[in-house]
């Protein structure tokens, strides 16, 4: 018999507590929140970095370096233009070869440093920058050369042999220009076509995102059938949080990828455009003095000095070249501005991110915790 005043025990007394299923449950989902909210944020972070990178390596880098190639190849046209126009007019005897000659070639060395700092194509455009630079130096000395000759004793006919060698250095330069071109253009076809500028990698923070949503519906049938709650403030907190993340940082990824596409379809392909055309009328007028200098340098009856020199095929018409140069700054003007409203619609994404995701995160914690706390010492 059991002692009087004593109560036996119930069974299972003296065990522990088993841990609450609806505890355990309301823990997962707490770090699931809290984990997938973070991974969001970071994860766009990561696409708005890359996203970022290949903005500027498209219209920050590789388009300005076509640009100043063909700025390059224009200020050589027009250098030889201007240098042989002036041996054709006898203007080279008295006042030299003019300022304009000057200012061509130094835009030509400016041009080619520029060219050389954004380094895009890689090795083999290095190499031909270098050709480009030296063979410019030479013609220059050439013509240089030519204009002593022509001053010193009046006559075009003693002028030709150096004025002609220059002419070949010209057409090399020409040709190695062509090549820089070509590899520019590769060069932005590559960047423009990166993964990160597609648009598609959007999914890499968009899938968790929905993923994330899906646990806060989970989590709010959670609290309505365990707590009869039907609003959860703080969930409701996170779940606007990192919803206004997802849309910023894609409105700001396509916002960007917009003003890009604009910059680089719209006034960069009108200054590219314009600055072939004025590099062709150059060109053709160069061709046109030259092939008139010969004819007039040369014996009236053979006109032949020992160059194999052919009439210039019929170019574009001249003229207009003022209108052009000013339209050709102000396209370059407005795709310089495309490209920094795209970089600058990318400026204060990460610390509008950053705060959100930590809001969100903070809140889906703060929402769960106060449930959690009720199993502390033992569940339903």
């Amino acid at each position: 018999m059991t002692a009087p005043g004593t109560v036996a025990p119930e069974p299972g007394a003296d065990e522990p507590a088993m841990p609450s299923t609806t505890a355990r449950t309301l823990r997962r989902l707490r770090g699931a929140l809290v984990a997938g909210s973070l991974l969001t944020g970071t994860l766009c972070l990561v696409v708005s970095s890359q996203a970022h990178a290949g903005t500027d390596a498209a219209g920050g880098r590789a388009a300005p370096a076509l640009l100043r190639a063909e700025a390059a190849s224009g200020a050589l046209a027009d250098a030889q233009r201007v240098a042989v126009h002036g041996f054709l007019q006898g203007t080279v005897v008295l006042g030299g070869l003019g300022d304009q000659y000057q200012n061509d070639i130094a835009a030509i060395n400016q041009n080619l440093a520029e060219l050389a700092r954004y380094n895009v194509a890689g090795p083999e455009a290095t190499s031909d920058l270098q050709l480009v630079e030296g063979l410019v130096v030479a013609y220059n000395a050439e013509i240089e050369q030519a204009a002593a000759d022509y001053q010193q004793t009046g006559e075009l006919t003693r002028a030709l042999p150096a004025l002609w060698y220059a002419t070949l250095q010209y057409r090399e330069i020409s040709a190695t220009l062509d090549r820089l071109r070509t590899e520019g253009r590769a060069a932005l076809a590559d960047r423009r076509g990166s993964v990160w500028l597609a648009g598609a990698m959007d999914l890499l923070f968009l899938v968790p995102f929905v993923v994330v949503l899906a646990l806060f519906a989970r989590t709010q049938f959670v609290l309505r059938r365990r707590f009869r709650r039907r609003v959860s403030i703080w969930l409701t907190t996170a779940v606007l949080a990192l919803t206004a993340t997802a849309l910023w940082c894609g409105q700001s990824l396509h916002a960007s990828d917009r003003h890009l596409r604009s910059a680089l379809d719209g006034p960069f392909v009108q200054a590219v455009t314009l600055a072939q055309q004025q590099a062709s009328r150059s060109a053709t007028q160069a061709g046109e003095d030259l092939f008139a200098g010969v004819a007039q340098a040369c014996p009236a009856t053979t006109r032949f000095c020992g160059t194999d020199l052919t009439p210039p095929a019929p170019g574009p018409a001249t003229g207009g070249t003022a209108e052009d140069g000013h339209q050709l700054g102000q396209a370059e003007a407005e795709f310089t501005n495309g490209v920094t409203r795209a970089d600058a619609s990318s400026s204060e994404r990460p610390t509008v991110v950053v705060l959100l995701t930590l809001v969100a995160a903070a809140a889906a914690a703060r929402a769960l915790n106060p449930r959690i706390d009720e199993y502390r010492f033992g569940g339903r």
